[in-house]
């Protein structure tokens, strides 16, 4: 549970943050991602995103047929 001074903090940041220019949020949103993003390890993946990834690569592999390659690809949209 969160102490009464943690949540007065937060309403705190949360008051000034609502006081940014756009430009300004998106700021901020790109500085929190790159922090986030600097060591991929620490951010764990979540269990129904491997479960989408794994029913695509069944997909694949039943289905391999369908696809295109790289030089389909390019002729048809590049």
């Amino acid at each position: 549970m969160r102490s009464v001074n943690t949540m007065t903090m937060e309403k705190a940041l949360l008051e000034k943050l609502s006081q940014l220019s756009k430009s300004e949020k998106l700021i901020l949103v790109e500085a929190l991602w790159d922090s986030i993003a600097s060591d991929p390890n620490e951010v764990e993946v979540p269990e129904h995103h491997k479960a989408i990834i794994q029913d695509r690569l069944t997909t694949l592999e039943q289905d391999q047929q369908s696809g295109l390659s790289w030089e389909g690809v390019r002729q048809k949209y590049v």
